[in-house]
């Protein structure tokens, strides 16, 4: 596998209208990521702390980076920055290979100029891993985010990537655009089963609660292939769902009933080539 997320929280500081809602506040236990991120390190070693919740919420976020760097795993975290500053020692961890701050997600919010001060700290701060700044839908964001936006246009030269919507500011510190995406969801028009996608076998995702599901847009577990505070990873991917599940993609063929109601697929293709 390329990479497995592992949201070691659903809870969340922010209640953004763009994001899915959690089914009540889950916290994994440092003895379950533990146990979890062992059976991993079998299968890839990059990890993404992320499918739904704020992970800088955990209160045993600190001990977890701690692991990951016994491990010798390579992070890469999602976060909305709201609480950076309460982790002054995140980039000195070696574990992390990349940490996205999801600006967009303060939209609306009223977040105190600080917010923006600690960015700018977080981008002039020597780092040995990559830092993304993303900006979501940047044209119908309120006006502070526009605003520290076009400040950093000012400061920085916003170099063009080879990766699409993609600018270097300086040294491993770049900043991101996409439009935002809507959440699969079973109430959705059912699309064809041909098609293509990066989930089932190129990642996974294990939520809060031990589910293994598809990807990391299943944060309900609707395409469960088990979990594991039953089973270990090794025999859930042996298991007669996922391997279909990996067969029919490899014929592409989507046949999980989540992925039947994702638009997202749709960027890898939707017909045989």
């Amino acid at each position: 596998m390329k990479k497995i997320y592992l949201e070691i929280t659903n809870a969340c500081n922010l209640d953004c209208p763009f994001c899915t809602i959690a089914k009540g506040n889950s916290f994994m236990s440092m003895k379950d990521f533990d146990d979890y991120t062992d059976q991993i390190k079998e299968y890839t070693d990059y990890i993404y702390l992320h499918v739904l919740g704020e992970p800088l919420l955990h209160p045993q976020f600190d001990e977890f980076l701690n692991i990951l760097d016994e491990k010798d795993l390579k992070l890469q975290l999602v976060s909305n920055g709201v609480l950076l500053d309460k982790h002054p020692d995140l980039l000195s961890h070696k574990c992390l290979r990349k940490l996205s701050v999801s600006i967009h997600s303060v939209n609306s919010v009223d977040v105190p100029e600080s917010y923006f001060e600690t960015i700018d700290r977080l981008i002039e701060e020597e780092h040995s891993c990559s830092v993304e700044l993303r900006f979501y839908d940047l044209k119908n964001l309120d006006e502070k985010i526009r605003n520290y936006h076009d400040s950093l246009k000012k400061r920085y030269p916003f170099i063009q990537t080879s990766r699409p919507d993609s600018f270097k500011l300086k040294e491993k510190t770049y900043v991101y655009y996409e439009e935002l995406f809507r959440w699969p969801d079973m109430n959705d028009e059912e699309l064809p089963e041909e098609g293509l996608c990066h989930g089932i076998s190129e990642q996974l995702a294990i939520l809060s609660d031990g589910t293994v599901t598809s990807c990391c847009l299943d944060p309900r577990g609707i395409n469960a292939f088990g979990n594991l505070k039953k089973d270990p990873l090794k025999k859930i991917l042996e298991s007669d769902k996922y391997l279909k599940a990996y067969d029919d993609l490899m014929a592409h063929k989507l046949s999980l009933s989540l992925c039947r109601h994702c638009s997202y697929r749709l960027r890898f293709g939707h017909t045989h080539s």
